[in-house]
């Protein structure tokens, strides 16, 4: 029986079609255990960060989301801050900056919880999780062209949201659940 997760292929060639500010557009030559050759087109990624910022209120913790628009789906989604990771800076700096530019808050402690493969079909972008603690306010510092707003949610409409299809944003549903599974929510 052969091992389910053993690679059949070898990339042989690896063209970029188009540089993006983010990432870029590329297609693979592929030859198979059989010697068959293909393309494949992907995105190659740096990398991201996202952030389940937990903001202590008077009347219990908040979990701080953002309500953003996502122009590949033609809607305003509501999702945990989230960012790109800039050339040569480490995930848990990303996270850093990403939490104060969209939220406006700046975490005393942040720690990580996961990473994965948003979507390991067409990209190779792994995202990085973490749970920011112990949060002070310093302002929001929005890229000129982002529009989006913060809005503190009680842990139990998160996690509602995610169990009754409020949610769709893969990133922050996997990081919701993964944080209730570990004991952070």
């Amino acid at each position: 029986m052969s091992d389910p997760k053993a690679f059949h292929s070898n990339i042989i060639d690896e063209r970029t079609i188009k540089h993006g500010g983010a990432f870029d557009f590329v297609e693979l030559t592929l030859r198979d255990e059989s010697g068959m050759i293909r393309a494949r087109q992907v995105v190659r990624h740096r990398g991201a960060a996202t952030i389940l910022a937990l903001l202590e209120t008077e009347d219990g913790p908040r979990v701080l989301f953002v309500r953003n628009e996502r122009h590949a789906i033609g809607a305003h989604m509501d999702e945990l801050p989230a960012g790109g990771i800039e050339a040569g800076e480490a995930p848990i700096e990303a996270a850093r900056r990403e939490l104060r530019e969209e939220t406006g808050y700046q975490a005393g402690s942040l720690e990580p919880i996961a990473s994965f493969h948003t979507t390991p079909g067409i990209t190779d972008e792994l995202m990085h999780a973490f749970v920011a603690r112990d949060l002070t306010h310093v302002g929001q510092d929005l890229d000129e062209d982002e529009r989006l707003s913060v809005h503190p949610w009680t842990i139990e409409r998160a996690l509602d949201s995610v169990r009754n299809g409020g949610l769709t944003d893969a990133k922050t549903m996997l990081t919701l659940l993964l944080a209730e599974d570990r004991g952070i929510l």
